[in-house]
C-alpha cells in the first residue's frame, strides 16, 4: 500500500474525529500557560516555565534569543568558557526566526510553535496508525491512548519519596518516569516543548517511510526517510542508533530467509542520507574542546527498571498481554506489521540499558508499540466480554463516563497529576514561575550596555534566568550546560560568603572575564556587596542592582 492509498483509507468521519482531538489537545495543553500568564501578580510577569524540567526551558529560550539577535550558530550562554564556534540547530533556528520576524518574546515564539506542531504530529500519527489497523475503532482508540495514556507512577510517588528523599542519585533520577520525564509519553511531550513534538513526529515519519519503502520496494520512500533522518539528527542525534538498529533487525527477520539482498539498498540509502549531521556532531565533539566537554557532561542514564515499569504501568502490562495474544493466535510471524511492532518494543526496552551515556533518551517513542499492543489486547478482551459477560459489555458500551473513569484510573492519573500540579503552582503564584518587572528592566540594561559580552556573575538560579531573557552569558547556571558546574558553584558560594580577600576576589573576577554582578535578595543574603571597593553600581531598582567590576 502506498502513502496515497493509505491516506485514502481514512474517511471524512475519521478526519473529523482527528481534527476534533487536535483542537482538544491544543486547548488542554495551552490552557495552563494562558492561565499562568493572566494570573501574574501585579508588577510581575510569567517566565514561561512550568513544573516539568523547569531548568531546561530557559535553555531553549536562550537559543531563541540568540537567533533573534542575528546569531545563527547557537552557543552555550550558561557557562563562561570561550566558544570559538557555535552549533547549527535547525529547530531553534526556525523558532528564533519566528521570534525575529514577528518580534516575539522567546516564550511566545516557543508557545505558538508548540501549538502549531500539535495537529501536525497527531495527523501524521493517525496516518501511521492506519498503516497497522484498517479497523476504525482500533485507529481511534490508538489515537486516544497516545494522547492521554501514561503510567501509574502517581500511585507510588509518596512511597518513593520516603525511600528516596534525595531522588537524584548521581546521574540517575530515581522517580517514576511519568512524573518528570516529558519524553516518556506523548501527552507530556505535547505539553512541554516544540522540539520534543517535532522529534516524535519525525520518528513516526521515518518509520512510516521505511516501512513503505520495504513493503513497496520504492526508493522514493527510502529517500524521504533519509531526508527525515537528515533533519531529525541535526537536533536529536541520540536516536540515530535506535531507529537504524530497529529497522535493521526488522529487515533481517523479513528478508534474510528470502535472500532478497536488493531490499537492503533502501536501508543503505536512508542511512547515507541521514549521516551528514551525525558526522557533523561527531567532528565537533572530537575537534572542539568545549563542545566535547559539554557532550561528555550530557549524561542521561535510565533509572532502575521499576521506575520505567511504573512510568508505563498498565500500558506495558497490556502490551505484553497483547503480544502473547498475537503469539497464541499464531499471527506473530504471519503479519509483518506485528513483527515490526514486536522488534520496536523489545529492542527499545533493551536499548534503555545499553552502554550509551544518553540511554534514557531511548524512552521516547516506546509508548507507541505499547499502545498498539494494548489496543489489540483490549479489543480482544472486549470481544471476550461481549460473548461471556454480555450485560457488563452493554453497560460499559452505554456509559462513557464510567469508561472515562476506568481509563483515567488505569492509564491517565499521572498525566492528570502533572497537569493539575501546574494549575496549583500558578494559582498560588509560586516565585519560581514569576519574575518582577525589575528583572526584565535589569536584563534589558545588560543587553544595551554589555556590548563586550562580559560574563555575568550571580547565584545559579539568577544565572539560569538571565540568558532566557536576553542574549547574555553567565558564569554559573545549569548542571549540564555549565562546564565544571560543581567547582563553579563552590567558587560562587565562597565569593558571596565573603571568603575571598579583596585581592582574591579581583583575581577571581579577572580570570573568568566577569564584568558584572547581578545582585538580588538571593545574593544579598550572603554578601554586603556595597562595601566592595572594586565594584561600581551601574543599575539599581527596588529588587535588583547590577555592579560593574572595575578592572
Amino acid at each position: 500500500m502506498t502513502l496515497r492509498e493509505l491516506v485514502k483509507t481514512i474517511d471524512k468521519k475519521e478526519w473529523r474525529f482527528v481534527i476534533l482531538l487536535c483542537i482538544v489537545m491544543i486547548l488542554i495543553t495551552g490552557l495552563p500557560y494562558v492561565y499562568a500568564y493572566l494570573n501574574a501578580p501585579q508588577g510581575y510577569f510569567y517566565n514561561g516555565i512550568h513544573s516539568l524540567t523547569s531548568a531546561d526551558t530557559p535553555v531553549y529560550f536562550s537559543y531563541i534569543n540568540q537567533i533573534k539577535s542575528d546569531q545563527l550558530m547557537i552557543k552555550d550562554n550558561f557557562t563562561s568558557e570561550n566558544q570559538p564556534i557555535g552549533i547549527i540547530n535547525l529547530v531553534w533556528l526556525i523558532v528564533g526566526l519566528l521570534a525575529y520576524i514577528l518580534n516575539l518574546q522567546p516564550f511566545w515564539a516557543f508557545f505558538i510553535f508548540r501549538l502549531f506542531l500539535i495537529p501536525i504530529c497527531l495527523i501524521i500519527f493517525y496516518i501511521f496508525t492506519s498503516y497497522f489497523f484498517s479497523d476504525q475503532v482500533k485507529r481511534k482508540l490508538t489515537l486516544i491512548f497516545i494522547c492521554f495514556s501514561s503510567g501509574i507512577g502517581i500511585y507510588f510517588a509518596n512511597l518513593f519519596n520516603a525511600f528516596y528523599p534525595n531522588i537524584e542519585d548521581g546521574k540517575i533520577y530515581k522517580w517514576p518516569i511519568d512524573l518528570w520525564l516529558p519524553e516518556s509519553n506523548m501527552f507530556l511531550s505535547l505539553y512541554q516543548s516544540p522540539h520534543l513534538i517535532l522529534s516524535w513526529t519525525l520518528m513516526i515519519l521515518f518509520f512510516l517511510f521505511m516501512l513503505l519503502a520495504l513493503s513497496n520496494n520504492k526508493f522514493f520512500y527510502s529517500i524521504l526517510a533519509g531526508l527525515i533522518g537528515f533533519f531529525w539528527f541535526n537536533f536529536h542525534p541520540y536516536y540515530f542508533p535506535a531507529v537504524f538498529i530497529i529497522v535493521f533487525i526488522y529487515a533481517l527477520i523479513l528478508f534474510w530467509p528470502l535472500k532478497r539482498w536488493s531490499m537492503w539498498l533502501h536501508y543503505i540509502l536512508s542511512l547515507i542520507l541521514s549521516l551528514p549531521f551525525i558526522i557533523y556532531h561527531y567532528y565537533l565533539i572530537k575537534t572542539d574542546f568545549f563542545i566535547g566537554t559539554r557532550a561528555a557532561r550530557n549524561i542521561a542514564l535510565t533509572p532502575p527498571f521499576i521506575f520505567v515499569f511504573l512510568g508505563f504501568g498498565f500500558l506495558l502490562i497490556f502490551a505484553v498481554a497483547g503480544l502473547i495474544y498475537q503469539i497464541k493466535a499464531k499471527n506473530l510471524f504471519k503479519n509483518k506489521k506485528i513483527i515490526f511492532l514486536t522488534v520496536w518494543l523489545i529492542i527499545g526496552l533493551i536499548l534503555l540499558y545499553m552502554p550509551f551515556n544518553w540511554q534514557r533518551r531511548f524512552l521516547m517513542g516506546l509508548q507507541i508499540p505499547m499502545v498498539f499492543f494494548t489496543v489489540i489486547f483490549l479489543v480482544a478482551l472486549t470481544d471476550f466480554c461481549k460473548k461471556k459477560y454480555n450485560k457488563l459489555f452493554l453497560f460499559l458500551k452505554k456509559n462513557y463516563l464510567t469508561l472515562t473513569f476506568i481509563f483515567i484510573f488505569f492509564f491517565g492519573l499521572s498525566n492528570v497529576f502533572d497537569y493539575v500540579r501546574d494549575f496549583y503552582f500558578f494559582k498560588n503564584q509560586l516565585p519560581l514561575f514569576y519574575l518582577s518587572n525589575d528583572y526584565l528592566n535589569a536584563a534589558n540594561w545588560l543587553k544595551i550596555n554589555n556590548q563586550n559580552n562580559k560574563i555575568i556573575l550571580s547565584q545559579n538560579l539568577n544565572g539560569l534566568i538571565i540568558p532566557s531573557l536576553v542574549n547574555q552569558r553567565v558564569f554559573l547556571a545549569h548542571g549540564h550546560e555549565t562546564i565544571d558546574f560543581n567547582a563553579k558553584t563552590s567558587k560562587v558560594n565562597d565569593y558571596f560568603a565573603n571568603k575571598y580577600s579583596e585581592k582574591e576576589a579581583t583575581k577571581f573576577l579577572q580570570e573568568n572575564n566577569i564584568g558584572y554582578i547581578f545582585y538580588t535578595n538571593i545574593e544579598k543574603n550572603k554578601l554586603a556587596i556595597d562595601e566592595q571597593k572594586y565594584l561600581n553600581k551601574v543599575f539599581s531598582s527596588e529588587q535588583i542592582q547590577i555592579f560593574e567590576f572595575i578592572n
